[in-house]
């Protein structure tokens, strides 16, 4: 009877060692995969990285005028801009033969509703002392006699940006007005908060070029003087300067 009681015994404990061990194994086959998938993972980035060197190293040896035709080739741009004529003309003359054009209605000013073809002080005129007092006081919410507050313009320029900008991979163009442009400007670059986007400089007839950088954006600006159908670059254009904090800023 001993004797069974401890064959008894034996069997339990081979019962448990053996749950155990195929515990053991089928967490043993999971780290297994898991360290796989990893390395094929590693193997993906590391041929990616590869090429993209090799890509590097080919535009390196190139002319700059080779690089941009390349370029232009390879990943033409994406224009977009308002629905006013002025802005689609100038599209179509920049780039005639470049990349797909899309007016989108998200880029037209601000609308200014009765008040358009007015001269400035017959605008404040028409609003009277206390809406013209609200309008110099706070220029993010005022708004005119049945057009847009500012306010307006950067909620609708919100959906432009993440359908339309964040998600090409392309070269993109903005043809668009002082307004708009200041908005897309603030969003991408980032301004300190006691700098209104509606104050921002982008003079007429200037081009900013931001190229996103790990943590923001390197921005270079191109002046041209028209002439006709001519451009001319201006010769006296700055450098490049690189914005590391980029965030949306509207409680200005």
């Amino acid at each position: 009877v001993g004797e069974e009681k401890h064959h008894g015994k034996r069997e339990g404990h081979s019962n448990v060692e053996v749950l155990e061990e195929a515990k053991d194994v089928g967490e043993m086959g999971k780290l297994s995969k898991q360290l796989a998938d990893r390395q094929d993972k590693v193997n993906r980035l590391t041929e990616e990285l590869r090429l993209a060197e090799q890509v590097l190293s080919d535009f390196e040896a190139m002319e700059e005028a080779e690089v941009l035709r390349k370029g232009k080739a390879e990943m033409p741009a994406q224009v977009f801009t308002s629905t006013l004529p002025i802005t689609r003309q100038t599209g179509e003359f920049l780039f005639t033969n470049e990349g797909e054009r899309e007016d989108v209605t998200s880029l037209n000013p601000a609308d200014i509703w009765a008040t358009y073809g007015m001269t400035l002080t017959e605008v404040y005129d028409s609003l009277g002392k206390d809406n013209a007092r609200a309008f110099l006081t706070s220029p993010y919410t005022a708004r005119l006699p049945g057009g847009e507050a500012l306010k307006d313009v950067v909620r609708r320029l919100e959906p432009f940006v993440v359908d339309h900008l964040e998600r090409q991979r392309s070269p993109v163009v903005v043809v668009s007005h002082l307004g708009t442009l200041q908005v897309l400007y603030q969003y991408f670059v980032g301004v300190g908060s006691d700098v209104p986007f509606w104050k921002l400089d982008i003079p007429r007839g200037s081009v900013i070029q931001l190229v996103p950088h790990l943590f923001g954006f390197e921005e270079r600006r191109f002046s041209f003087k028209g002439d006709g159908d001519k451009l001319e670059r201006d010769k006296n254009d700055g450098g490049s300067t690189v914005h590391m904090v980029s965030h949306w800023e509207t409680g200005n």
